[in-house]
């Protein structure tokens, strides 16, 4: 042949005619091609940036205009910000200007104009039918064509006037509204007119009120900075104009300035390379799954076609041309993949745009397309085309002319060992696996101890990162080096298999080319839904873990706190009115111990009393002693029993403090203003207390032993319930209380660990079914003359489907078994990083991986396999 061009047009003349087996080699190519690219377009679109942006932050206008209350702010030290606004200039930190009602356009050149950009006012309460409820609050000039793009108006129009409002759908569902008609209610009893529809585009679903700025829902602060959108002449330069301005205390950042940020010099630009090396290792974890998938389908080709290869070689061809030939499929695969999925992806994204917004919580406002990385995705896709057609190409090119033409194939007979070399390997990945967890449990354990109230836990171990995932792709590549040996070791252990058992083993070791790909594959795929199930078992646990209940389970609470927004004050009959809602059991009050004849503070605060304890770590002393009933304390467990016991004997109960028996602790007051020690009460400990806040961060007494001490302020109420209450049982209570956030019923930690089930076996089963079929589609292939000899010995037509059941089980039991070893490790690595208190298994995904999957993949492939074939001559 000479050149490429028979060769191209043999391998689309095979292409066209084995369709099936190029649309199959097409899929596994196109659809993570489709995935990346739907999740790529998704997430950009979702996080604009460029003009994108800048529409959604100033609409039309040419410039942002920030006016404060001080005279001249400091100089500007780095890049402009959206988010920072700069200190008042040396001496000028005294407020000169009141910015809500100053006018931009006396230090503006002549011909711009301005409008009020919507901002954030803070929360604002309004009541449906006598019950409250907390709303977000913009405020802005809806009416004016510079902002448009910050909102999104879905019906009506914006407010025009104090008396006019517009409100988000998720508002209007939550009011009973249908569409820009009606009325909103302040807390106050006044009335606004609803007068549209709008939505903010980076939160859709926020539950919001859009007003003009003079609005009366809400008081504004009048040093608080002001947001203006302005215009202006074309003659004017941006940046010469904001020198000035800021001189008078006026922040202008320019558009240019919002579309192109620049860098920040203070952030070196090394980012953390944790994240891009897991970036990395899924994409080649992706590519090396492709490439063992589909070379194991090209594999099936090439077998299938092996006369016609042989013809390619008597009628002149050569070893390299063979190779082309099958090259070339791998590259017009790839190629009919990689653009069908793209097409694929475009049609995804535009066609489930309402659905792609709402599990945003974004509104699109134009596509962002991330063409650098689409061209990567599809020079891997062609990549790994051709990287799978790679093996098959090889082993065709090595085939002898008079085998070929026979139709047969040479098997290797040869004895089979695992090299010593992928043991060391796989040893060294472990090793590194359980040293960087060590590494990053070790680091995370440090940030916590260094965690205050203000500065929470967080920590990213770049080189632990790193070497874990260096431990799993050295473990991953050892594991595919000796699956083949491996499969051949396995095979030995099948005696005690029935017939069909031991003939699919035997055949796996026989043709473990391809046994060994697609069962890596599969195992592959297999270790990236266990990787998951570990992760989020490990992720549940740590935030079960954290978590600390504010009652008993099932028992609803009640909070009074005088003078705190959204809360009441106590009063006895708003308890007796609670409980006759509810299906109530008892009822436990829980309070403060106000000591006798104190004096209120400067602010007009009255101390309550603590005892004392160890340190935080935000510095403080003691805890809040707590009047509580020791029956509901003794709810808790043991440690509820011991402690209502020492309530009852006149003590209080300190949690987790070493104390001697008989022990005092020092009673104190809880304000500043009036420290010092008022006494000393005896006091007991009794270890780890349970996760519940009243036990684990509070003093507790006996009501009895409070009132010597002082008067008892209820601030909580625990209602013990016979049963859940129903909704409209909660219904009646929000509208007694007039909120409907005031009682809450505790239920535990909520884990959504029931939902990772079926979405975790549905992709496992997925990913197995396809890497078994496509191996027992080559098995097949390669064995119908034993399947003939078997006939023609008088083996029963079932005998073929037991074999394909049989072939089907053994594929998919090795690779969920391998695949389930591999997720350990990420899930090994996750409980360290996410703080889990031990190693958790989850045993009934991982059950349904290593027992459900491969026998319901034997399953189907009994189901789907004939019982009779043609009679086929075997000669060899």
């Amino acid at each position: 042949m000479g050149n490429w061009g028979p060769p191209l047009r043999i391998a689309r003349r095979t292409m066209r005619r084995s369709l099936g087996r190029t649309l199959l080699v097409a899929a596994l190519i196109g659809l993570p091609v489709m995935a990346a690219t739907w999740i790529g377009v998704v997430m950009k679109t979702a996080d604009p940036q460029g003009e994108a942006f800048a529409t959604r932050t100033i609409g039309a206008a040419d410039a942002r205009l920030d006016v404060t209350q001080y005279g001249k702010l400091a100089p500007q030290t780095g890049p402009p910000s959206l988010y920072n606004e700069p200190p008042a200039a040396e001496g000028y930190d005294k407020a000169v200007r009141t910015p809500a009602t100053f006018d931009p356009l006396t230090l503006l050149p002549a011909g711009s104009t301005v409008a009020r950009a919507f901002t954030d006012a803070g929360m604002t309460e309004i009541q449906n039918a006598g019950v409250k409820t907390s709303v977000t609050l913009m405020t802005g000039d809806g009416s004016n064509p510079l902002t448009n793009g910050t909102l999104r108006l879905d019906q009506g129009r914006f407010p025009a006037t104090s008396e006019e409002v517009a409100i988000s759908p998720s508002l209007a569902n939550k009011l009973g509204l249908r569409g820009a008609s009606g009325t909103v209610e302040s807390a106050t009893g006044k009335k606004y007119a609803v007068v549209g529809l709008a939505r903010v585009p980076a939160a859709q679903n926020m539950r919001a009120i859009f007003a003009t700025p003079d609005t009366t829902l809400y008081e504004p602060d009048a040093g608080r900075t002001v947001q203006y959108l302005v215009d202006l002449p074309t003659s004017v330069n941006p940046d010469r104009l904001g020198d000035a301005l800021r001189d008078q205390g006026l922040i202008l950042l320019p558009r240019a300035i919002i579309v192109d940020p620049p860098a920040d010099p203070f952030n070196g630009g090394g980012g953390d390379a944790g994240s891009y090396a897991a970036m990395a290792l899924v994409l080649g974890f992706g590519v090396l799954e492709i490439v063992l998938l589909a070379g194991t389908a090209f594999a099936v080709g090439a077998r299938r076609q092996t006369r016609e290869l042989g013809l390619v070689l008597a009628a002149g061809g050569t070893p390299r041309d063979v190779r082309r030939i099958v090259a070339m499929q791998g590259l017009f695969a790839g190629l009919v993949g990689v653009l069908g999925g793209l097409v694929l992806a475009g049609i995804a994204v535009f066609a489930g745009r309402p659905l792609w917004e709402r599990m945003t919580n974004t509104i699109f406002a134009g596509w962002q397309v991330p063409w650098v990385m689409i061209l990567v995705i599809a020079a891997l896709g062609l990549g790994a085309g051709l990287a799978a057609a790679a093996i098959p190409a090889i082993n065709a090119g090595r085939q002898a002319p008079m085998t070929a033409l026979a139709g047969r194939f040479e098997v290797t007979a040869k004895a089979v060992r695992v090299r010593i070399a992928s043991v060391i390997l796989l040893a060294g990945g472990l090793v590194c696996v359980f040293a960087g967890s060590a590494m990053i449990a070790s680091a995370l354990q440090t940030a916590k101890e260094q965690v205050t109230a203000h500065s929470p836990a967080t920590v990213t171990p770049t080189g632990p990162i790193a070497l874990v995932l260096l431990g799993i792709t050295a473990t991953i590549v050892a594991l595919v080096w000796m699956l083949p040996g491996l499969v051949v070791k396995v095979a030995g252990l099948a005696r005690g298999l029935p017939l069909s058992g031991r003939m699919a083993m035997r055949d796996a070791a026989r043709h473990r080319h391809r046994t060994g790909p697609a069962t890596a594959a599969i195992m592959m795929a297999v270790a990236g839904t266990a990787a998951v199930a570990f992760a989020a078992s490990n992720s549940i646990a740590a935030s079960a873990a954290d978590y600390v209940a504010t009652a008993h389970d099932g028992d609803a609470s009640l909070r009074f706190i005088d003078g705190v927004e959204g809360q009441r004050g106590y009063s006895p009959q708003i308890v007796t009115d609670v409980a006759r809602l509810l299906p109530v059991r008892n009822t436990y009050e829980i309070g403060y111990v106000r000591p006798h004849n104190v004096k209120a503070n400067k602010y007009g605060y009255v101390p309550s009393l603590m005892a004392d304890g160890p340190a935080t770590k935000d510095g403080l002393t003691g805890f809040p002693l707590q009047a509580v009933d020791p029956a509901m304390v003794a709810r808790f467990g043991e440690y509820g029993e011991k402690a209502a016991a020492a309530l009852r004997a006149g003590l209080v109960v300190v949690p987790e403090v070493a104390l001697k028996p008989g022990q005092k602790v020092a009673l104190r007051h809880d304000d500043m203003g009036n420290a010092g020690q008022v006494g000393s009460v005896r006091a007991a400990s009794f270890g780890a207390t349970p996760p519940v806040q009243l036990l684990r961060e509070y003093a507790l007494i006996a009501p009895q032993a409070a009132r010597a001490l002082g008067t008892i302020e209820v601030i909580d109420v625990h209602y013990e319930l016979t049963r859940e209450p129903s909704a409209e049982e909660l219904a009646a209570v929000s509208r007694l209380l007039g909120r409907d956030d005031l009682l809450q019923v505790e239920k535990g930690y909520q884990s959504p660990a029931r939902l990772f089930l079926i979405g975790i076996l549905g992709a496992a089963t997925v990913v197995t079914l396809l890497g078994v079929a496509i191996s027992v589609s080559l098995s097949a292939a390669e064995g119908r003359a034993d399947l003939a000899t078997l006939a023609a010995i008088g083996a029963p037509p079932r005998r073929r489907r037991s074999l394909a059941a049989a072939q089907a089980w053994v594929l998919g039991q090795l690779g969920c078994v391998l695949g389930v070893g591999v997720g350990a490790l990420y899930g090994y690595t996750a409980h360290a990083a996410f703080g889990s208190p031990h190693f958790v298994i989850p045993w009934a995904e991982i059950a349904g991986i290593v027992i459900v999957v491969p026998l319901f993949a034997g399953l189907l492939a009994w189901l789907l396999t004939r019982s009779r074939l043609p009679m086929v001559s075997r000669i060899d």
